[in-house]
This record gives structure tokens, sequence and C-alpha cells, in this order.
């Protein structure tokens, strides 16, 4: 069947024989003196038929009548005319409410309001604005308000301040800047805790967005933001709340990264994983497991020369940050390192008289508390101490080697627990705090790994079988790390601390894909998993 013509559209062209009849009638109605001779009829192009259409035909033409244009009356013309300038008029006059390509806002600061204020009210519930440092929170203190007042970075001994390098300057410096604007609060100290842990959640959504897609990451980002064991440690004047934002921040760049090479990105990775080393030595092996991680996907991308060229760059940025600190430490012990005191927590966490105590198995003692290692320590240097503690554990463990696979499950219980308490923990509040009284009728970190752990394991398992999975494998294997690094030294919540926002981004994942399920099975669809 031929189409129609439009209406209104180019008229066909006229055979031949009809132009040459015309133009014959014409000539014959002229005078005769202005009579001229026929000229052969001009031919003319077809009209262009419209997109999409054949172009027509004379037969199509003279066959079909062209269809017609569907008049409105001329009100409801007027009326039509009338209403599109309303609404052109409506729309123009209310003006644009937020610039164009500016993401909304008020999301991510309800996220980080939220955030900080759980953090703050576990501070001032938990210690109140009279706190008073005690263990590893007293040294950092001290070292912060030793910088503050420009005496170094020392502690305080029997003669006076001392240089050292048993603790990670990170956190020591950022304290000290707030202690030299404030004065010497330990509770504003706290506060500066609360408010790095609070940048924890808005980072974990860029991450998880990043990996997973916006939804999960929204998911994984409120789970931190009420997160019991992220809240209590940001209440503590330690190393956790500034070294978990820092390692979440480092991930963050090294998967942007990945996802879009530059030489620059390259560099910036390297100075974060610098600055998150900084706040815990545990973090230097992580820049090479980036790396061999991105290997693979760098090569889809880039070419072998460039990509050598940027995982040289991130070396780079982690030795432009680390190297002034080692040549600080170099000249106060006589020793290149990152920090001292590493081989005396190795000997905390493995010693005999700690093995000999089931109820603290798995976790760590002090060794300058108990013989024979008070006397073997007395009066030595910092790195002194460090070689005897190093020889002293690696001796109890060939002294101990049928019972390793104990001691690494001892270990792995105590990090993986699923419990407030592990025996031997100490006071983690003030007596008169209410928080207590709460925690002994609910221990909230029974509750929360009852509902998060087994979303994780789901969430592990959909990444191991998913079609992203080695771009989406840096969580596991970041994971995989921190829990090795307790077997060989302690277990316990502190050191599983930062790797908390990279369970959530786990149990998330394992949300959304239930979800997804649950939505699809409702709607009385069925999962067919495509090949790989």
């Amino acid at each position: 069947m031929q189409p129609a013509c439009r209406a209104r559209a180019a008229p066909c062209a006229p055979p031949a024989a009809t132009a040459a009849r015309a133009a014959a009638a014409r000539n014959a109605a002229r005078p005769a003196g202005s009579r001229r001779a026929p000229a052969a009829p001009r031919a003319r192009p077809p009209a262009a038929a419209p997109r999409g259409r054949a172009n027509c035909t004379a037969r199509a033409c003279g066959a079909v009548r062209p269809a017609r244009r569907a008049t409105a009356p001329p009100d409801a013309a007027r009326r039509s005319a009338t209403l599109r300038g309303r609404m052109i008029q409506r729309a123009s006059s209310a003006g644009p409410s937020r610039a164009a390509g500016l993401p909304d806002l008020r999301p991510w600061l309800a996220l980080f309001a939220v955030s900080l204020a759980l953090r703050v009210g576990f501070v001032w519930l938990a210690h109140g604005p009279g706190a008073v440092p005690y263990s590893d929170a007293e040294q950092l203190d001290a070292l912060a308000w030793n910088l503050a007042s420009g005496r170094g970075f020392a502690l305080e001994g029997a003669s006076g301040p001392y240089p050292t390098a048993s603790v990670p300057p990170l956190m020591p410096w950022l304290t000290s800047l707030l202690y030299r604007a404030v004065g010497h609060s330990y509770f504003a100290g706290l506060l500066l805790q609360a408010a790095l842990g609070a940048l924890t959640p808005p980072l974990v959504l860029s991450l998880g967005s990043a990996l997973f897609g916006s939804p999960v990451g929204w998911i994984a980002a409120w789970l931190c933001a009420v997160h019991p064991l992220l809240v209590a440690f940001s209440g503590y004047l330690l190393t956790e709340a500034a070294f978990t934002t820092a390692l979440v921040l480092a991930l963050l760049a090294s998967v942007t990264w990945v996802k879009t090479p530059r030489p620059g990105r390259a560099l910036g990775v390297g100075l974060l994983w610098g600055l998150a080393t900084l706040a815990r030595p545990t973090a230097l092996p992580l820049p090479a497991l980036v790396a061999a991680w991105a290997w693979v996907p760098l090569g889809l991308t880039v070419r072998p020369a460039e990509r050598l060229r940027q995982i040289a760059l991130i070396a780079a940025g982690v030795a432009i940050v680390l190297v002034p600190w080692c040549v600080r430490n170099l000249n106060v012990t006589g020793t290149f390192t990152l920090k001292t005191a590493g081989p005396k927590a190795f000997l905390d966490a493995n010693n005999p008289a700690l093995w000999a105590d089931p109820a603290r198995r798995g976790g760590a003692n002090s060794a300058f508390e108990i013989e024979p290692y008070r006397t073997l320590f007395r009066g030595r240097s910092e790195v002194e101490v460090d070689s005897i503690a190093s020889a002293e554990a690696w001796k109890f463990l060939h002294a101990h080697r049928a019972e390793w696979p104990a001691m690494a499950a001892a270990k792995l219980a105590r990090f993986w627990r699923v419990t407030r308490e592990g025996g031997g923990t100490g006071a983690w509040a003030d007596v008169r705090s209410p928080l207590l009284a709460a925690a002994a009728r609910v221990d909230p970190l029974l509750v929360w790994s009852c509902v998060v752990l087994p979303c994780a394991a789901w969430g592990l398992v959909r990444v191991a079988r998913g079609p992203r999975r080695w771009f989406q494998a840096i969580v596991p294997l970041v994971i995989l790390w921190f829990t090795a690094l307790a077997v060989l030294y302690w277990g316990g919540l502190r050191p599983r601390v930062p790797i908390e926002p990279l369970v959530a981004l786990l149990a998330a994942a394992g949300l959304d894909e239930a979800r997804r399920l649950v939505r699809m099975r409702g709607r009385g669809l069925s999962v067919i998993e495509g090949g790989r």
C-alpha cells in the first residue's frame, strides 16, 4: 500500500506531456508578435519526502487524497495559546531553586549533623566537661600539649620532657593545634575526636557510591552514622577516629584514580596513604596492596609505561609524606623508622603471662608491668626496648609452636567478637555516666552484630559472585589485612574499628541485594543469573 501524501506537501511534478500542452496554450494566447517558440519543459526535482516516509509518486498522488491537517476552532486555538503562554510565563517567573549542575547538599549535611550529634552526645554522657585522660589517652594528651607549648614532640619524664617516636604524629599534631587555640582542655580534644569521627559517614557515602552505587552508599553511610563502635571510639583521645577517616579517604582517592587514572591523581593517592600511615603505621603496606589491586584495571585504560609511571607516583607521594618524619626519628633515636614501640606491642600480645590466663588469651597486657620484662626494660632507650621485646616475643612463640593455631583462634575470636566486653578491657566511661546502666541492660554491639554481620556475610558472597568482583575486591582485601594483623598482634575491638566502615559497606550491599530480590519476587519476577 502506497503511503499517503502529507497535507500541504509540495505537489508532485506533472508529467512531461501535460507540461507541454500547458505551455502551448499559454503561447497561443499571446499576440502574434509576441509568440515564442515552445521551450522544452524543465524537469522539476521531486519534492523531498518527510524523514522516514517514502517519496510520493504521481500514481500515489492521484490515487490517494492528501490528508487534511486537523484544525482547531478559533476559540480553542486561542485558549490553547493562552494556556501555553501562561505555562511558559509561570515556569520562567518561578526562577531556579538551585543552580544547574550543583548537587543538593541537604542530605549530606543531615548525615553529618546526625553523626556529629551522636558522637558529641556520647562524649558528654560518657565523660562530661570534667573529663580526665588516662592510659593511652594520657600519653597522647601530653604530646599534644607539649607541642602546643613549644616543647616539641616529647613525653614527660622524671627529668623533664624527652623526645619520643613511640606515638604516630598525626593525632597529637591535630590536637596541639586545638590546644594552641583554646588552651589545655582535654574535653575540647574529645570534641575534636567527635568531629573527626563524624567525617567518616560522608566519606563512606562517596566510597560506597563509587564502588557499588548510590543506594548502597547511602545505606552504608547511615550505618556508619549510628554504628556503636564508631560512635564510642570517637569519644576517646586515641588514634582510631583520625585513622579511620584517613583510611576511608585514601581508599576513596584510590578508587577514583582507578576509574579515571591521571598522574596527578596517582600522586594524590600516595600523599593520602602517607597521611593515613602517619595516623597509624599499620597502613604502610596498603599502598602496595592498592597497586596490586589496580594493576589489571589500569592495563585496560593506559599503556604499560604509563601504568608503571603512575604506580611510581603513588610510591613518591608516600615517600614525600613519610621521609621527613623518619629523618626526624633518625635524629632522635638513631634509627630510620616510622615509629618505635611496635615490637613492644608484639610482646604485649605474645608472652607467657598472657597465655597462661585463659580469660585474657587473645588480648594483650603491658610488658612494662610484669616480670621479667620490667627489669629487662629498666633504663633502656626506646630502640633498645624494641630489640629486647622482639627477641622475647619470638622466643615465646618458638617455645609454643604447637599452640599457634590455638593462639590464632583466640585472637580471631576476640577480634570478631559480637559483644562489648571481652575480659579485662577496663573502664570505658565515667562511673557516674548513665550509659553504664543502659549498657548493663542491653549490649548495643550485640544487637548491632546480630543484624549487620549476617548482611555483611551475604554482601561478601554477592561481591565474590558479581561481575565487578575485581573492582570491589579492595573492600574485603583491606578487611583481610587487618584481620591478619590481629592474628600476629592481638585481637580486640580497638584494632577492628578502622575496618568497620568497610564491613558496613558489605552489609549495605547485602541489604540492597535483599531489597531488590524482595521487590522482584513481589512483582512475580525471578532472577536469572547471567554468564560471566
